[in-house]
Parts: structure tokens; sequence; C-alpha cells
């Protein structure tokens, strides 16, 4: 079989899809001259992969399928540099890097050879949003990379690119700036409670997910909007290459966790109000990069919750992968590794030990709130230029365990030996850290600074909480006083205390040195 060039592939993909297409048809849609499509088509008939109909004034062109041809193209780009090509069909996916690609390969996804997969590489597969904001995606369409070619604002800086649509493609990376010295720019400012005074003009069947489409690319299984913020105006709109992401409140009952054991899916109120404090938190106090969050009243009930996409700015994107992605795990098995594996990860794609000091850090910070819903999709790593990986500023932070006062500490246990997160000690930290060369005594140190500051800051933010519910009141159970609630700030602060409790009883106390700094805290420990 001859081998096609690159604007014989374009136009055959062109024709794969459409089935029947006239010339000039092509031409408008591909944007290849006229004489070159000709020539091409005359050359694909000829090789029996298109054949005519019709006469010369109104000839046509059809796709001829044999038993190993009925296969789609993308071409995958990555900030603008061709990388390869993923084809799929006939129930198998292959990707083969372009001959001309220098730079780094796709993790799972090897270079000098032509990659077969029987399911969508989980590179790729990482990229798509999860469950039903999934299934929607796949209306009508036939294979779950179809979903691909439609994604323009998935996280990091791949494109898709159908191979009709190559010489459309206008990539404008060169006048991207290094992603550190845009990093203030990108992330902005917010303090705690940053409640915007913005009207939210977005119909509500998509606020409450119940449209058929979906309206974001990012994935996740959270519902997702992509917005446009105008301050001035005080407006919130959908967008399409929106820099900001908005989560809907869901005023019906929604797990976004795990199913309890009896398969009841709960309501968890103020979720938006919850990561925008420990986002904050995370910030202001603790010094991590975090993109600017937000909080906005619902028309109804509960708050919509706004961020910064800290992998955008100016319509540019910035290289990023999440661990699922590194670590070839599909999404529906983002739980399904286990700590020691993601930190050998973590030590591999990470480029500065500063940054790996930053990933325990983090994962301590997620400890102490009992983030139980950090996974391997919820940690990233970004590109800020030659190749070289930073820990993704901090996203998805949320304390689960002001729901659920029993769940997890982390989303991924210790396997050697098996041990749950809510079980851990020090020993455990300092196992992680010793994977990716962090002293014993670096990481006590960073820990004790982490805990200090939980103690003695995290009251002041759960005060600023309790003067929001004067005017805005977060009600969560209802007491046996009549008319009396628990709103959201007594649930923090009761996570908070019990957490300081948990950790004295886990030895944490004492071997940081912090028996006098949560002496008030520990005065009133239950026995």
């Amino acid at each position: 079989m001859s081998k096609l060039n690159r604007n014989e592939e374009v136009i055959l993909e062109y024709v794969t899809l459409h089935n029947i297409v006239t010339t000039s048809e092509i031409a408008d849609n591909t944007s290849v001259p006229v004489r070159t499509v000709q020539r091409a088509l005359a050359k694909l008939v000829k090789l029996e992969f298109i054949e005519t109909q019709g006469h010369t004034r109104d000839r046509t062109y059809k796709r001829v399928f044999s038993a190993t041809d009925s296969t789609l193209k993308l071409s995958v780009f990555s900030s603008g540099i061709l990388v390869g090509e993923l084809q799929y069909g006939n129930g198998e996916y292959t990707f083969e890097y372009d001959l001309d690609y220098k730079g780094e390969s796709f993790e799972g996804i090897e270079a000098d050879k032509i990659n077969r997969s029987v399911e969508l590489f989980a590179y790729f597969e990482n990229l798509i949003p999860e469950s039903k904001r999934r299934e929607r995606l796949l209306l009508g369409k036939e294979d779950i990379a179809d979903i691909l070619r439609e994604l323009n604002n998935s996280h990091g800086a791949l494109d898709f690119v159908p191979k009709h649509k190559l010489f459309e493609y206008k990539p404008q990376y060169g006048r991207r700036e290094n992603w550190i010295s845009v990093r203030s720019k990108i992330l902005s400012d917010n303090s705690f409670p940053n409640l915007l005074e913005v009207e939210v003009q977005i119909d509500e069947e998509i606020l409450d997910a119940t449209a058929n489409t979906e309206h974001s690319d990012l994935s996740g299984y959270q519902i997702k909007v992509d917005v446009d913020i105008d301050f001035k105006k005080g407006i919130i709109t959908e967008s399409d290459s929106a820099e900001y992401l908005l989560k809907p409140r869901n005023k019906k009952k929604s797990n976004y966790f795990n199913a309890d054991d009896d398969g009841t899916n709960r309501y968890y109120p103020y979720i938006a109000i919850n990561e925008h404090l420990f986002m904050t938190f995370a910030k202001n106090e603790l010094g991590f990069n975090v993109p600017y969050t937000g909080i906005v009243k619902a028309k109804d009930v509960d708050f919509h919750y706004v961020t910064k996409r800290y992998d955008r700015i100016d319509g540019l994107k910035y290289n990023q992968v999440d661990f699922a992605q590194v670590l070839g795990v599909k999404s529906d098995n983002k739980y399904k590794k286990s700590s020691e594996e993601l930190f050998r990860a973590l030590d591999k794609k990470l480029s500065f030990k500063e940054e790996k000091l930053v990933a325990i850090k983090f994962y301590y910070y997620s400890y102490l709130i009992k983030h139980a819903d950090l996974h391997l999709k919820n940690i990233g790593a970004l590109e800020i230029g030659n190749k070289k990986y930073i820990l993704a500023p901090l996203y998805d932070l949320i304390s689960v365990g002001v729901y659920k006062g029993d769940s997890w500490d982390l989303g991924l246990g210790m396997s050697e030996p098996i041990k749950k997160p809510k079980n851990w000690k020090m020993d455990d930290f300092y196992k992680l850290a010793k994977i990716i060369g962090i002293t014993e005594l670096m990481f006590k140190k960073e820990a004790r600074n982490i805990t200090d500051i939980f103690i003695k800051e995290m009251p002041k933010y759960i005060k600023r909480l309790e003067h929001f519910e004067k005017d805005h009141p977060l009600p969560m159970q209802k007491t046996r006083m009549l008319g009396s609630y628990k709103g959201l700030a007594l649930k923090i602060d009761n996570m908070f205390k019990e957490r300081i409790i948990s950790l004295k009883k886990l030895g944490f106390i004492e071997e940081l040195n912090l028996v006098e700094e949560s002496g008030g805290l520990l005065s009133v420990q239950r026995t």
C-alpha cells in the first residue's frame, strides 16, 4: 500500500467522517487548495480508499471501507507542538509519535513504536469527565475517543485536532511566558469569606445538571461550568474558553464522595464554603500555590463555588498532568493505588527537591483537614518550562470529615503493609518523605510548622464563618431546642477540635512538641 502524504490523509479523514462529499466541499472545510484536493482524490480512488459517484459536474466521492481501515485519526498537539497521531476504530486504539517530535513521551505511551490498546489510553481517558457528565458527552457518539475531538478546555495544554481540520489549527504558544513569571497574575488574591456580589446569568437547568448537555471540558465527577466573571458589571456568564470555573450548588441530595454502606446518597450542604475555606487557609496561612476562589449566593438555596484556572492565561494553556495520567490509571480506579506508589511517581515527575517537600506538606495538610477525597486525579504536576515540573496548585481541597467524622483522613492508604490513613502516625509520613528524599528532621520541622499554624489560625477562620452566618444562616442539623440549628461553623469547629484530640492520641502532638500550643483544646478532651 502506498504511503499517504499529510494532505491525502487529511482529505481521507474528511471523507471518512462525511461519507459522500464534493471537491469544493473538501477544499472549503480542510483549507487544502482545490488543485491539491483533485490530485489527492485521484490517488485515493486509485488506491480504492474512495469511489466516484455521478458525472464530472456533479461528481461526489464516497468512502470505501475494507475490514481493516474503518478508523478515525486525531492529531495530538501539546503546547502547540504536534506530538503524534491517535487512531481508533475496529475495536483498537493506536498512538504513534510524529517523526519530527523531540519532546517528552506521554506516560504509558512509548516512543519509537506503534502503541496499541483495546481501551483508550489512560493518559487521554483521564481528560474526559466522569460518571453522568461522561454519559452526556457520549450521547450520539460511537466511541469514547470521539469526545476528545470536542475537548477545547480540558486540563493541561493538549489539543486534539481532527485530521481534516489540521490546516486550520493555528497555535500561538510562541508568545506564552514562563508560568513562574505570571504566577501571581494567574493565581491572584482572595480572602475568606470572599462573597461575590454578582448575578449568575446561567440557566437553572444547567446549574442543576438536568440538561442533556455538558458545560465544561474539565474532568472529574462534580458538575462544572466554564464561566467568565465580569467584576465591573457584576455578572457571571458561561464561556467556551473561560479561565474561571463554577461548581454549582446542588439543591438535591448528591453524594460527592462515596456512597454510604447502605447505598444512600447523602446531601453535603455548603460544600462551596467548605472548599473555599480550606483552599484559602492553604493559600494565605500556609503559602501554597492556590488559585483565586470565591462563593456566590444561589437564588434558592446554598452557594456556588468559583475558582480561577491556574493552567490558563489570556487564552493560552500550560501543560499539566494529574497522577492518574502519570501512573497510567483509568479515572474510575483513581482510589486504587497506594500512597507509596503516588510518592514514587511524585519523586520521578517533580523536578526540584523543594517541590517534593511541597508535595508532602500538602499531603500532611490534607491529612489534618480529613481530605478523604484526595485521590490520584486531585494532585498534579505543572510544567513551568524546559520540561521542568512543579507540584500543580491545589484544587478540590475539601474536608469530608466535616460531614463524616469517621471518614478516612486521605483517599489513598498504605500498602506496605496495608494501613488505612485514619491509623497513620508520624512514622508513616517519615516513610513517604524518605521515598522523595526528604529527611525525617526536615519533614518534622515542616509538619510542626503546619500543625502549629493550624492550631492557632483555624479558629480565626471559624470565627469569621460564625460572623458570616449572622447574615447568611447555614443550618446543618436541627437541635432539640425548638427552632435551633447547628450551623456549618459549629460543624467545622467540632471537626477541628476532634482532629487535635486524635492527633494527641496518635502521638503527633508530643512528637512535634506542640503540647503547650494545643493545651487549651486538649483540656476538653473526652475520656
